[in-house]
């Protein structure tokens, strides 16, 4: 196959990989593995290694992987992981050597391999990533201490992971262990100044183009993205496998810079993100060979899997979460959840290949390895960390913040008005105007599409379990209803009504939300009312005042909300009842 077919049936079998999982409602990561599988060792229709070159197609995935660091890092910010500093801390020192030791220890007694492979497993596995993790917190919605400590050892285990496999590989190739012994220490000192130095300096740089604008707007989010395959080009040319954790750096310098609209001004890693960790998944699924794909249901790969799971990983959190303000339950939960991802993925094929070239049996044994643990550990967490959560009581108790999609004027007004009763909010909106007079205002806001997988990892859903889609497009807030049913629970999910009755009959009522605010507010409506100075006023009902007094007295209110038992509900198909405050928007009456 000519490497001009083979690109264009990778890219269309990521496509085609991430909406089927969002058709039928799984991580992306199988769909993907398995059409990778498929065109692979099953069909035998290409090896992207033969058909691209060995070269050009780990330079390309190098690349992929730090921007998709990047994107993860600039999520990292300082302040939330001050209260479980410590055990972070110490998942990625003493946890992440417990489950080093732990993983070779696994593989070289259930599989065989020699030890030199073993410890490049256990390296290898280190790693979970911002890919697989982002995606778990969103469904999960787990507590905000444990939803810190995930993102976080998720984003930072991950170039550290890399460079033990550098380690290990550099014991692997040496004669004199004694004399490796000396050049990896210095390798490491090496591995973290470049790093840490070149990270900060390319974090700085970017910082002052995006706050001096040195740039138009127009090309900040190209600047953005060669400045970042620059720093990690220079780190990786200074020390191996240092682009990792410049490009983590740099993005928690951004994260941590507090500059005006850091996140839109980044947003083109939305669609990018998507396009490249699609291609690589199945770009490296399908170098492995048949063979080693059909070994993985041998019993000694599975028991390796079992202890990786149920032994080493909780091993690594107990010991790390001594003394640290993380109870009992939250422990256990982190030892259910370590999902590996692209990283892994990507890192294992580049060390398979280069035990190859220098004659050292294993490195297919070791790929194939490494793919279990990632198979093994998405699927076992996508299917069970839900319901652990639920049973070990450590998600957000309750979820009652909205999610708003459309940061315009009545959305932020609607917004602002809920911020002020105390419920959290979040508003998104593709609008870079809007989210700029959001953020003015005080409000959480996001730009970029929320159809958008990429915006899993980038944005806190902690306490907030409803969705308002308040566009003007049905389309739009339908998809984002579909979208978000399947972790508020259809009951949370609401859109407003579009300004023509034709067009909101076309939709059927089981591929919309509910109708926020009743079938007869639309969206014109309100936008014409807040434009013209409507205000929202609350009014409570006593038996002597009722619902329908109240509607005789204010017969130009819109209801929009209730306040009942000190919630705040959408007005749909309900009628407010006595003792319920009812929010509703007032036209002006100056």
């Amino acid at each position: 196959m000519n490497p001009g077919l083979a690109l264009a049936l990778i890219v269309f079998l990521g496509a085609a990989s991430q909406w089927i999982a969002w058709r039928v409602g799984v991580p992306a990561i199988l769909p993907l593995l398995i059409a990778g599988f498929l065109v692979g060792p099953i069909g035998g229709l290409m090896q992207p290694v033969d058909v691209f070159g060995r070269e050009v197609l780990f330079s390309c995935v190098s690349l992929a992987v730090g921007l998709i660091l990047f994107e993860g890092s600039t999520t990292l910010r300082f302040p939330e992981v001050k209260e479980v500093r410590r055990i972070t801390m110490r998942l990625l020192t003493i946890g992440a050597l417990i489950s080093w030791v732990g993983a070779a220890a696994a593989a070289y007694l259930f599989t065989g391999v020699s030890w030199g492979i073993a410890f490049l497993f256990g390296a290898l596995v280190l790693v979970t990533g911002p890919t697989v993790i982002g995606p778990l917190l969103r469904i999960v919605r787990p507590n905000q201490r444990v939803s810190s400590v995930l993102r976080w050892e998720g984003i930072i285990i991950d170039p550290f992971g890399a460079l033990a496999a550098v380690v290990v590989f550099e014991f692997i190739k040496a004669e004199n262990r004694f004399a490796a012994a000396g050049e990896v220490m210095a390798m490491l000192a090496k591995f973290s100044l470049v790093g840490i130095v070149v990270g900060v300096i390319g974090g700085i740089i970017l910082a002052q183009i995006i706050r001096r604008r040195v740039v138009p707007d127009y090309l900040v989010n190209v600047v953005a993205l060669a400045l970042v395959f620059g720093v990690f080009a220079a780190s990786n040319y200074f020390a191996e496998e240092a682009g990792l954790l410049a490009t983590v750096v740099m993005g928690m310098w951004l994260a941590n810079s507090h500059l005006p609209g850091i996140s839109h001004l980044l947003s083109f890693k939305e669609d990018l993100a998507i396009l490249s960790v699609s291609s690589l998944f199945v770009a490296l699924a399908a170098n492995i060979s048949l063979p080693d794909l059909l070994s993985l249901a041998r019993w000694e790969y599975l028991a390796l899997l079992g202890v990786m799971i149920f032994v080493v990983r909780p091993a690594n959190v107990f010991v790390s979460g001594i003394g640290s303000v993380l109870n009992l339950r939250e422990k256990v939960f982190l030892s259910a959840i370590a999902p590996r991802g692209i990283v892994a993925a990507s890192v294992a094929s580049i060390f398979a290949f280069r035990l190859e070239d220098i004659g050292y049996i294993g490195g297919d044994r070791l790929l194939a390895l490494v793919f279990l643990i990632i198979v093994g550990t998405v699927l076992l967490n996508s299917l069970t960390a839900k319901p652990i959560a639920k049973l070990l009581n450590v998600r957000e108790p309750d979820a009652r913040g909205f999610l708003i999609i459309g940061a315009h004027e009545f959305a932020r007004r609607i917004a602002a008005f809920l911020q002020a009763a105390g419920i959290r909010v979040l508003v998104a909106d593709t609008n870079r105007g809007n989210i700029a007079a959001a953020r003015l205002q005080g409000i959480p806001a996001y730009h970029g599409s929320m159809l958008s997988g990429a915006s899993d990892g980038d944005i806190d859903l902690t306490g907030v379990g409803r969705l308002l889609a308040l566009t003007s497009n049905d389309e739009a807030n339908a998809l984002s209803s579909l979208r978000f049913s399947k972790d508020f629970g259809k009951e949370n999910v609401f859109q407003i009504a579009s300004g023509s009755v034709s067009d909101r009959q076309m939709l059927a009522e089981d591929t919309r939300g509910n109708l926020a605010f009743g079938d007869d507010v639309n969206f014109d409506t309100l936008e014409e009312m807040f434009i013209n100075g409507a205000t929202l006023k609350e009014t409570k009902l006593t038996e002597t005042f009722t619902y329908e007094m109240y509607l005789k007295q204010h017969e130009e209110a819109v209801p929009l909300f209730l306040r009942r038992n000190g919630r705040i509900e959408v007005i749909d198909d309900r009628n407010p009842l006595i003792g319920d405050g009812v929010i509703a928007a007032v036209r002006s009456t100056s």
